[in-house]
């Protein structure tokens, strides 16, 4: 009898284990307190497999991580030194609540060496086939941070993502010279491996340095509003818009050089102003860290 009793009862809680577990298994969709996630811009890999199906010869990803603040601004176009990726990610402080950050970051130095005449050699040599090193150096950097909160709204594998939060980019482009020929008030005119007409020479003067078009900074707030669509658990597919409202501000440009002054008969150096930086206020929607983007939680 007692067996009878435990069987009856037992049949008579498996609906409720069903649905206890099938709650469970719905919880397990969605992000949880404590949960890390990182995310992807996944629109370069849908062109990969479209281009894989069109027969395209010429497939390859281009870019498999976050878009950031920098990637679709105006602001931003033919500088060819910002990050053109960033990284994604987040920290769930409630089921809710989560912090989120985009950082995108770019640094380049390059040095292009060339060999030229040696002057000196030359002058006590007229045979002589030393030669001397000229080195320009060039600086590119570029950084894109975006930090902030997000709240989600749903308890389904469908969340609404709302969030808010500050940004700062900037980016920075100069080129230095070294040159292995000494300017001289005997050898004003010292041999150069680069071409004169490639930005090298100003006026009769030698250029040390320029910082191109300077040092831009963009500070500001933003705001997103998107959706998740978790297709696995704790795998989601988002796409959200950002409205961003910020300021742009850029140091002065210039040119260092160095030349023969005829008034004084000697070698001097002189910075030579081109702008006195640019201001700018701009407001608008963005794409920041992709317009569809894949984010995984663990």
């Amino acid at each position: 009898m007692k067996k009878l009793i435990s069987i009856i009862t037992i049949i008579c809680l498996l609906p409720l284990m069903g649905v206890s577990a099938q709650e469970k298994a719905e919880k397990q969709y969605l992000p949880e307190e404590g949960d890390w996630a990182i995310g992807i811009d996944v629109v370069p890999l849908l062109k990969y497999v479209g281009n894989a199906f069109n027969g395209s010869q010429e497939n390859e990803i281009e870019s498999l991580g976050g878009a950031p603040f920098t990637k679709n601004n105006k602001n931003f176009r033919n500088r060819m030194l910002m990050p053109d990726v960033s990284i994604m990610g987040k920290y769930m402080l409630t089921d809710e609540w989560a912090l989120r950050a985009n950082v995108g970051i770019m640094v380049r130095s390059e040095y292009d060496r060339r060999y030229v005449k040696d002057d000196k050699a030359a002058l006590l040599n007229p045979l002589s086939n030393d030669k001397v090193i000229d080195k320009a150096h060039h600086s590119r950097n570029g950084m894109s941070i975006a930090v902030g909160a997000e709240y989600r709204k749903g308890s389904k594998r469908v969340q609404g993502v709302f969030g808010a939060g500050l940004l700062f980019a900037f980016q920075n482009d100069k080129t230095t010279y070294s040159w292995g020929n000494e300017m001289t008030t005997i050898n004003q005119n010292p041999s150069i491996a680069f071409d004169r007409n490639n930005e090298t020479m100003l006026g009769d003067n030698r250029i040390l340095k320029n910082n191109g078009q300077g040092s831009d900074f963009y500070t500001g707030i933003t705001g997103s509003a998107g959706v998740e669509w978790f297709i696995a658990p704790k795998i989601s597919l988002g796409a959200e818009v950002n409205l961003s409202l910020y300021y742009l501000f850029g140091n002065q440009t210039y040119i260092e050089s160095e030349g023969y002054n005829t008034s004084t008969q000697k070698i001097e150096t002189r910075t030579d102003l081109v702008s006195p930086g640019n201001r700018g206020f701009y407001i608008g929607t963005e794409s920041l860290g992709g317009s569809l983007n894949m984010t995984f939680y663990f």
